[in-house]
């Protein structure tokens, strides 16, 4: 208990400093970041908590003019249900889906932008091969397209301006919001076994003091094609246990995830394209191993602030959609990350 005391101490001062070096530089220091990590899994999250509701303080919420958009009308007794979920379960399959005509082009953009094949493990090579992504033969598990080329596409555009993703979010981490990762991939059923590397083990998320994750299915996902997994409830505090957290930021084996859970609370989304799930990451998560055909995703995270970790800078064209220049204008803050 005294070793336990004495690395709270230890890391909360890390992770102070880091505040106020963040607070004048908008860049958080590695150690500051690691402490926060550490601190999470010492305190069961309880860091975390503290952290936002401070944050909800400094940054109290918007007045979204109109949250109308793909969730529908979420000032509603609908959106109640939703955050519910979110805070009991940790994630949400909503009934509204993205049109077919939507997904048909964000689909044909996956297909005809350049994307990176990630490393695999034991691949300590580093390199990566940019170019169309080779559906027919794929060479790697995963391939990444690049956040500059998301930003430029009229439809992601437009989703980034949904204000009911907005008014989700906002609702759910209680302060005004920020969007601070935009990604898509395809996974692949390259590997006969799951890659770490790809996010195919169990693991928790720990960018940033609270966050919320959209996931967009752009392909039809079966049991074969990978569907996302996540443990329910996970991400309360003390939802995962400390003898996984003493572990720190690893990936973790199903075997080790179903025997403290049990395997009723392991879910497994399979769902046709179009489908969006909002979840809280911080609960264990993966991407199941790809054993048949392949799988395409869209990924929008709104996070409480950009303390945390670090990732390369992405900026939104002077090209933009009605939709999105009106919410820039109306919403700086919520676009910050990439303006």
């Amino acid at each position: 208990m005294i070793i336990k005391i004495f690395k709270c101490i230890l890391y909360s001062g890390g992770m102070l400093t880091g505040l106020f070096i963040y607070s004048i530089s908008r860049k958080t220091p590695i150690f500051a970041y690691q402490s926060m990590i550490h601190l999470f899994c010492i305190t069961g999250g309880r860091s975390n908590e503290l952290l936002s509701l401070l944050i909800a303080l400094a940054k109290p919420s918007y007045k979204f003019n109109n949250s109308v958009g793909e969730l529908s009308q979420l000032q509603t007794k609908e959106a109640s249900r939703v955050i519910s979920d979110l805070r009991l379960k940790g994630y949400h399959i909503f009934e509204n889906k993205l049109s077919e005509k939507m997904c048909d082009r964000l689909l044909n953009f996956g297909l005809s932008e350049p994307c990176e094949s990630r490393a695999m493990d034991g691949d300590n090579s580093g390199s990566v091969k940019k170019g169309l992504y080779p559906r027919a033969n794929p060479g790697a598990v995963r391939y990444d397209f690049s956040t500059d080329d998301l930003l430029a596409n009229e439809d992601i555009q437009n989703l980034i301006s949904d204000m009911s993703f907005c008014e989700l979010a906002q609702q759910y981490l209680g302060s005004r919001p920020i969007i601070d990762v935009l990604s898509m991939w395809w996974h692949t059923a390259y590997s006969n076994k799951p890659d770490k590397e790809a996010a195919q083990f169990y693991h928790f998320d720990m960018d940033r003091p609270k966050w919320l994750k959209l996931f967009i299915y752009l392909t039809d996902v079966t049991l074969d094609s990978g569907p996302h997994s996540f443990v329910e409830g996970s991400h309360r505090v003390d939802g995962i246990p400390e003898s996984m957290l003493n572990k720190g930021y690893v990936r973790l084996t199903d075997d080790e995830v179903e025997n403290f859970y049990g395997r009723d609370k392991l879910l497994e989304f399979s769902a046709p394209r179009g489908t969006i799930i909002a979840e809280d990451t911080r609960g264990l998560h993966k991407g199941n191993h790809v054993k048949k055909g392949d799988r395409l995703i869209l990924q929008i995270q709104f996070s409480n602030c950009l303390f945390g970790g670090d990732y390369p800078k992405a900026t939104i064209p002077a090209h933009r959609t009605m939709k999105l220049q009106r919410a820039i204008s109306r919403y700086p803050h919520l676009y910050a990350t990439y303006l």
